[in-house]
């Protein structure tokens, strides 16, 4: 029988480790938290990428692990009916305890209790048409249900986890984000290739458009 299930549980377990250890163990909660008067969405166009660097358990996991990461979490921007939305896979913020890909405002993406720092970035060279329909594959992949994906497997998309989300979005309109790039994870339990924020990030064709 394969020692698959056992290893995802220990790999869990040694990412909550690592996040005690950074003193990180705060759960996201939107209690609290204060909407920022200072983003310039009428900036944002479709498809724009999201990054922001969390205050959660989970954030500080990716943090303690991506060393050399600015962002612990990324989405993708869509202006949803005139109102600007960001579509991410996230766990720990349902209202119904079943961790999925959502959708929600900009605003509450980037509420204080939820972002100490973040940015929008755009794909330089890539046509509204494509960065749009990138935006509406991220929107399709919420509103089929799509769930977290707990195990971090890159190669199995019946989950997605953030940048694996976004990679999904832009790979449907023809682009590759990630370019090839991830990031070896050694824990005392697990070895393998994760897909960070920051192997996103890097993109060299990726535009700042603001940040904060």
């Amino acid at each position: 029988m394969s020692n698959a299930p056992i290893q995802r549980a220990l790999l869990m377990v040694a990412i909550a480790l690592c996040a005690v250890a950074l003193c990180c163990c705060v759960r996201d909660k939107d209690a609290g938290g204060k909407v920022r008067d200072d983003l310039p969405l009428n900036r944002l166009h479709d498809g724009d990428l999201l990054f922001r660097c969390g205050v959660s358990f989970e954030s500080g996991a990716v943090a303690r692990l991506d060393s050399d990461g600015r962002y612990t979490h990324v989405g993708i921007a869509v202006n949803d009916n005139g109102s600007w939305r960001v579509v991410h896979a996230v766990p720990g913020e349902s209202n119904d305890g079943v961790n999925r890909v959502k959708v929600e405002p900009v605003d509450s993406f980037y509420l204080t209790t939820r972002a100490v720092h973040g940015a929008a970035m755009r794909l330089r060279g890539v046509t509204a048409a494509v960065a749009g329909n990138a935006a509406r594959e991220a929107l399709r992949l919420a509103r089929r249900g799509i769930l977290f994906d707990d195990r971090y497997d890159w190669n199995d998309h019946s989950r997605l986890y953030c940048t694996e989300l976004v990679q999904e979005a832009y790979n449907a309109a023809g682009v590759d984000l990630a370019g090839g790039r991830s990031t070896l994870v050694v824990l005392p339990f697990y070895k393998g290739r994760v897909v960070f924020p920051s192997d996103i990030s890097e993109n060299d064709s990726l535009l700042m458009v603001f940040s904060f």
